[in-house]
């Protein structure tokens, strides 16, 4: 579980790094990518989910989760 927490806090720095401009489009496209696989194929999914790790982030990460990559699931 503990693991799942590092790569949550991972994808969330990726996301504002996207947002602050650090990240060029090719970089986000990998990187988006990257999290989608690890929300929707790995366990992350499933601990945002029943975890409350929501609750360790920040609202505008929050919602891009929500909204953007569990989608469907």
């Amino acid at each position: 579980m503990a693991f799942a927490f590092y790569v949550m806090f991972f994808c969330s720095h990726c996301y504002h790094m996207r947002q602050r401009g650090i990240l060029t489009d090719n970089d986000w496209a990998g990187w988006l990518q990257w999290t989608k696989n690890a929300f929707r194929s790995g366990r992350l999914g499933k601990y945002w989910k029943e975890a409350e790790m929501q609750a360790w982030v920040d609202p505008a990460f929050r919602e891009f989760v929500n909204r953007e990559i569990l989608v469907g699931t």
